[in-house]
């Protein structure tokens, strides 16, 4: 083989390296203009949108099985889900009878802390200190 073969064979070869690199990159610039458009794979009819799933309670029953409510619109499902077995619908209701029996639960106001000079919280030094225990009743009562 000489000098001129390899040669040859060499500017061939980047030839065809050349070429196919071109069609990649030019598929590339497509896929990713219709994927920034939505169009990969979508008929020219629009589709509704699909119902959202919210999920407004969990109860867990067992270590590896809960109890789970899923609202699709104005529907609520009782779900049971265990790792042994398949999803259960346990129960169904109307979204505004869930409502009425669970009301919203309340919005937490955040108080405004005073703080020092140097950053740290400033306490108000006549305040009685709570002790622990009503410190912890105080933090984990349901107040409605």
């Amino acid at each position: 083989m000489g000098d001129a073969d390899l040669l040859n064979l060499i500017v061939r070869t980047v030839v065809s390296l050349s070429v196919v690199l071109a069609v990649i990159g030019v598929a590339f610039a497509i896929a990713r203009r219709r994927a920034a458009t939505g169009s990969v794979g979508r008929s020219s009819r629009r589709r509704a949108p699909a119902p959202a799933i919210e999920v407004v309670g969990r109860a867990g029953l067992a270590r590896s099985a809960s109890a789970v409510a899923l609202r699709f619109g104005d529907r609520v499902v009782m779900v049971g889900v265990s790792d042994q077995a398949p999803t259960a619908v346990l129960a169904e209701i109307d979204a505004a009878t869930w409502d009425d029996l669970h009301p919203a639960e309340e919005t937490l106001v955040p108080t405004p802390v005073p703080f020092g000079a140097n950053g740290t919280a400033v306490a108000d030094p006549g305040a009685p200190r709570p002790s622990f225990f009503d410190a912890l009743r105080d933090a984990t009562t349901r107040r409605a």
